[in-house]
């Protein structure tokens, strides 16, 4: 009996040994736009390509926290993971928040424990902190950080900076 195991046991792995790469290769997805394809396992490294949400991407050899992975048109490189999903974005999405870059999730105002703090002031809440005493400079004060952006080159420079996301070591 044990000798019927091991002949299975060894049956077994040779089948898994003999199935094409591609059998195993797993599919994953971009999350946001501008995801760069690097000619090495770092985030230091070469750009190959910049690629956009949603894109499929097969995985050929896991590297710690970056995936080697073979774009459309055959082009290879490397994806920090967390820039990686299994399943394909829906929406065009792409918006770009500090969130996304550090890996982060979306949450919708519905989520929130307070729509207002995503949303800014509304104009109930204006005139609410109007009739409270609210000078007009804290308001404009909170308007400004409002429309304040950030570009995906200072988000980069700061996790480089920071050694965060596919920056830590």
């Amino acid at each position: 009996m044990a000798m019927k195991r091991l002949l299975v046991i060894v049956t077994l792995m040779l089948s898994i040994l003999a199935l094409p790469a591609a059998a195993l290769a797993e599919t994953l997805y971009v999350k946001k736009s501008g995801t760069k394809l690097q000619s090495e396992a770092s985030a230091s490294s070469k750009v190959v390509e910049t690629l956009a949400s949603g894109t499929a991407v097969e995985v050929v050899k896991k590297s710690g926290r970056f995936y080697q992975v073979t774009a459309a048109g055959g082009k290879k490189g490397w994806i920090f993971k967390f820039k990686l999903t299994a399943k394909a974005p829906s929406g065009g999405g792409g918006g770009g928040s500090l969130l996304d870059a550090l890996g982060g999730q979306q949450m919708a105002a519905k989520e929130s424990a307070s729509g207002s703090s995503i949303r800014g002031l509304s104009p109930i809440s204006e005139q609410h902190a109007k009739s409270k005493g609210i000078s007009k400079e804290s308001i404009n004060a909170v308007k400004a950080m409002e429309e304040f952006k950030v570009s995906a080159q200072e988000v980069d420079a700061f996790l480089k900076a920071g050694k965060l996301g596919e920056y830590a070591q």
